[in-house]
């Protein structure tokens, strides 16, 4: 029986798109196990053959120099692991696994290990292109969640596009049927880690006590929003904090438009897909986005996407004209159409993974 291993640098909690991978070793009756550092020195369940945790506490208040040298600690115990177990083949989940063993698994794991790029982990840097050539160059196959990515990424190599759908997740939602009436309240939603205060902070005040709006916040720091809706009077806001994954799609019908604003500041969000993306399509609703995005590129493209480029008071006068000028059958055939695309992409994957992985 081979012996396979998902090796990632984030806790259980911030891999739920590592379904991709174990809904395909499952279906193919094939055992894991699992090394991975926990930040919050926090059990969590995971199904696999074996757990390896390493509890490594990291504060985000510390300088950066020092929390990187408190991440590297999590290097011996890892290659440890790998050497002594001799697995046949090894998943690299998240871009900091990649940065942190990408040389180790290419000079010890060459051709039994895959690596799946989901943010940027200073790849376009001169520094480190020698360094991610021969990782990327020596993997038996290199995942994307973003075509946005292939110009940074090293080029001796090719790539598969992995959608961030998980129907798993979504399965049993119900899906739009139409648009919000002119008499109906249009409610504004963001759903997963909550970040960017400072941004969400400034939607708040301009959308606050709009009746015609609500603004929806669902996940992991929510209540940082709640606390200041409350200081400032804000009452056209709901609030919810974090929530299993498994709940996505009851929040999801809870809302009309996605808020996927995360800027343009950096490389990483302007090459980025977030899966917010996808469950607006899957949900069949519009989307926030901002200019000088990917993301945004596509959406518009599809017709779904609100740009923003700035946040300012005119705002919310915009997206109410342009949302109820919006044509449902054109967004619920456009997203139907790109969603067959990304699923035939994924099967695409699981033949990959089926053949390299668990034959």
């Amino acid at each position: 029986m081979k012996k396979i291993a998902i090796l990632s640098c984030v806790n259980v909690k911030h891999m739920s798109l590592i379904s991709l991978y174990t809904e395909i070793l499952k279906k193919n009756n094939v055992q894991y196990d699992l090394i991975y550092m926990d930040k919050y020195d926090e059990e969590e369940d995971f199904d696999c053959n074996k757990k390896y945790r390493y509890v490594n506490k990291i504060n985000q208040k510390w300088p950066r120099f020092f929390k990187r040298i408190k991440y590297m600690m999590f290097y011996p115990y890892a290659t440890r692991v790998l050497k002594k177990n001799q697995y046949d083949f090894v998943i690299v989940w998240n871009d900091l696994a990649i940065f942190m063993f990408g040389s180790f698994l290419s000079r010890h794991f060459r051709g039994r290990y895959c690596l799946n790029v989901r943010d940027n982990m200073g790849y376009e840097k001169k520094q480190y292109k020698s360094m991610y050539g021969r990782a990327f160059g020596n993997s038996a196959f290199n995942t994307i969640s973003s075509k946005g990515y292939l110009d940074i990424l090293p080029q001796n190599t090719q790539y598969i596009q992995i959608n961030s759908l998980n129907l798993s997740v979504l399965e049993g939602m119900q899906i739009h049927k139409r648009l919000r009436t002119k008499d109906e309240v249009i409610r504004v939603g963001f759903i997963g880690y909550v970040r960017y205060y400072e941004r969400n902070k400034s939607l708040l005040d301009v959308f606050a006590n709009d009746k015609r709006f609500e603004m929806h916040y669902y996940g992991k720091n929510a209540n940082v929003l709640k606390s200041y809706a409350e200081e400032n009077h804000i009452s056209n806001a709901v609030f919810h904090d974090s929530f299993p994954v498994a709940e996505t799609g009851k929040y999801l019908e809870k809302i009309d438009i996605i808020n996927n604003l995360y800027g343009n500041d950096t490389l990483n969000v302007r090459k980025a897909i977030s899966i917010k993306f996808f469950h607006a399509l899957y949900a069949r609703i519009p989307i926030l986005v901002n200019t000088n995005t990917y993301i945004g590129e596509l959406a518009n493209n599809l017709g779904v996407g609100f740009y923003v480029h700035e946040i300012t008071p005119t705002m919310k006068e915009e997206l109410y004209t342009w949302y109820h000028s919006l044509d449902f059958t054109r967004i619920d055939n456009e997203c139907s159409r790109y969603l067959e695309g990304a699923i035939k992409e994924n099967e695409k994957f699981e033949k990959i993974v089926t053949e390299t992985i668990c034959s």
